[in-house]
């Protein structure tokens, strides 16, 4: 009966696909109530239940999402259609009602929801007979997917550019029934609460773990030192990315040497703070990625970085980004379009993955604070680092002035990370907020402040009635 009642619990959690996802998120129950007492019993059940923590980030819902950020932002477009509700963030009008929001919004408190219960369980002591070591580490575990999933929801939904803001998110330290009508914490109170989860993580999560779809105290870490550079704590952002980095390669994290075996290698990718785990046609965003491809102002920003505008040539590389070539060269593309997806969705062997926290970013993170900081030289140091892997001159970042340092560095982690988890379109909301860049300096089509956050889900208001809408 106790593996009865786990399988319910994972079957009940990550059974559901686009469609039974689309209701208010007070819809998501709390699967142990199933059965509670059963649920997680000793350390081999209590490791079942983490593992569907982890798998969270493949449903369809959260995955497919990161398409649509890339296209709000301009750095992708949508071909051929086939995205639902794609059209509002092609034209930057993207509307309470879209499926798409509903979806991620949902998807989101899902793996909230998991991990709280799964916290409650393990501090309750279900797990008889476990190390009090491993229970320490999967509570930490969980804390760094809870502390991951606030800070999207955030991101996505909030005004996470001003920290005086009252228009944060709904905040989840408890398992949820369904019931509760909870009004959104502000700004400071979101990211004070993910900074609490990512403090305890540091202190006990593992030091290290071979498997990169698991989360170490280097992912901690690292999302700790990228929830303060969103905060604007640049002098914080700089020392902890660096120290970030520092723990990440002593403890057998390091850069890939080529770009393109980031995601040949997937999540055995030495590079990968965390990846999900893939199988077969498990990679649920794969079909969608061959729906789009790279824009022109993307095009544009590859072709302009290397030799001369317009010299560009996909078919050799030549006067293009490598980081675009590997992307978009017809070879390098595969059957889905996009060197980052380069595996057939159902083939054998090796598949497609997320890269939800890699080590490249966290030197961009460093790159970007250290200019902010006035550090010019540490910042050099960082970017030199990410541009050699591309081939660009040992002389590049030196080559950079002061002045134009930091719009060097956003192009570059734009290639780098565009079309993976939204990157590009919250660095240009925080550029454009620090006033590092126009409204419209990627998209003509945005024209307003407002349109920089998305709307709350009707589906969430019309289910919470003390959640309040973004001004729109």
């Amino acid at each position: 009966m106790k593996i009865k009642y786990l399988g319910l619990l994972l079957a009940g959690t990550f059974g559901l696909n686009s469609c039974s996802m689309v209701g208010d998120i007070d819809d998501i129950k709390p699967y142990y109530k199933l059965e509670e007492e059963n649920v997680v019993y000793n350390l081999e059940s209590a490791e079942s239940v983490l593992r569907g923590v982890y798998k969270s980030w493949r449903t369809f819902n959260v995955s497919s999402f990161r398409l649509y950020m890339s296209i709000l932002s301009g750095t992708t477009i949508s071909k051929g259609g086939g995205l639902t509700g794609g059209q509002e963030f092609v034209t930057n009008s993207v509307q309470a009602n879209n499926i798409a929001l509903a979806n991620i919004y949902q998807g989101s408190y899902l793996t909230i929801n998991t991990a709280n219960s799964l916290i409650k369980l393990m501090e309750r002591g279900d797990a008889k007979g476990a190390p009090e070591q491993r229970v320490k580490e999967i509570i930490a575990e969980c804390k760094i997917q809870r502390a991951l999933a606030h800070f999207q929801v955030l991101r996505h939904f909030g005004y996470f550019f001003d920290r005086s803001s009252p228009y944060g998110i709904v905040l989840r330290n408890t398992p949820f029934t369904g019931t509760e009508a909870t009004p959104r914490a502000t700004v400071q109170q979101s990211y004070d609460f993910i900074l609490t989860d990512l403090d305890d993580a540091i202190a006990n999560a593992p030091q290290i773990n071979k498997l990169h779809y698991y989360v170490t105290k280097a992912t901690a870490k690292a999302l700790k030192a990228k929830v303060l550079l969103h905060m604007g704590k640049y002098n914080e952002a700089e020392n902890l990315a660096k120290e970030a980095i520092d723990l990440a390669e002593a403890n057998g994290y390091q850069l890939e040497k080529s770009f393109r075996s980031i995601f040949t290698n997937g999540y055995e990718s030495s590079e990968a703070l965390f990846a999900t785990y893939t199988e077969g046609a498990m990679e649920t965003a794969s079909d969608q990625i061959a729906r789009t491809t790279y824009s022109e102002y993307t095009k544009r920003m590859a072709d302009a970085l290397v030799g001369t505008d317009n010299d560009g040539d996909l078919n050799t590389g030549d006067g293009y980004d490598q980081r675009f070539y590997l992307m978009f060269n017809p070879t390098f593309a595969g059957a889905q379009g996009n060197g980052k997806h380069p595996y057939s969705i159902n083939g054998t062997g090796k598949h497609n993955t997320q890269m939800i926290l890699r080590l490249g970013e966290i030197y961009f993170i460093h790159a970007e604070a250290a200019v902010r900081n006035g550090h010019y030289d540490t910042a050099r140091k960082s970017f030199q680092t990410m541009a050699s892997r591309v081939n660009y001159p040992t002389n590049y970042a030196s080559s950079i002035s002061n002045k134009t340092l930091l719009n060097a560095i956003f192009q570059h982690k734009a290639l780098e990370l565009f079309a993976e988890n939204g990157e590009d379109w919250f660095d240009f909301v925080r550029y454009y907020h620090e006033r590092n860049m126009d409204l419209n300096a990627i998209k003509s089509t945005i024209k307003s402040g407002a349109q920089l956050v998305l709307p709350l889900p009707q589906t969430a208001l019309a289910g919470n009635n003390k959640l309040q809408q973004n001004p729109l």
